[in-house]
């Protein structure tokens, strides 16, 4: 049970490093989310027979660190404080889901040739980027702790 409390203790935050955490989330979920997005309309473009795996390969892997980097502390932290995260844990979880699920489909697609569905990983960029953005601009928008007073 200490544990459990210590870990709390170690997530309460100040709003400045909340924020500064959220900002590097949204830096990396633009600078690997927009090759997503790229590849998702001008891949099939690419190639012809091939252009399938080789997207699908290259949004695992970018889409991947996205969500390592912007999801994965969020449901961390909205499973151990499900009261204080909940937005923060649907978003990451349902961006965690989508990913899982296309994970598997561009599995199915190198190891047998053919996907069950398209692979969604636009759709997890899509939620993390914005939802950072305004959870950093959000954050950032808050007093600090340490205001000088005459």
């Amino acid at each position: 049970m200490k544990q459990v409390e210590t870990i709390q203790a170690l997530l309460q935050r100040p709003a400045e490093q909340r924020a500064k955490e959220f900002k590097y989330r949204f830096g990396q979920a633009v600078v690997f989310g927009l090759p997503v997005l790229a590849l998702q309309y001008f891949g099939p473009l690419l190639g012809w027979v091939e252009a399938g795996r080789w997207v699908g390969l290259f949004q695992l892997l970018l889409a991947g660190w996205v969500v390592y980097v912007a999801a994965a502390g969020l449901v961390f932290e909205g499973i151990l404080l499900p009261r204080k995260m909940l937005a923060d844990l649907l978003v990451a979880g349902s961006a965690l889901l989508i990913y899982l699920l296309s994970a598997v489909t561009v599995l199915h697609l190198l190891v047998l040739g053919s996907e069950w569905f398209p692979p969604l990983f636009y759709l997890s960029v899509l939620l993390l980027i914005p939802w950072t953005g305004f959870r950093w601009w959000r954050l950032s928008r808050r007093p600090t702790t340490t205001q000088f007073s005459r």
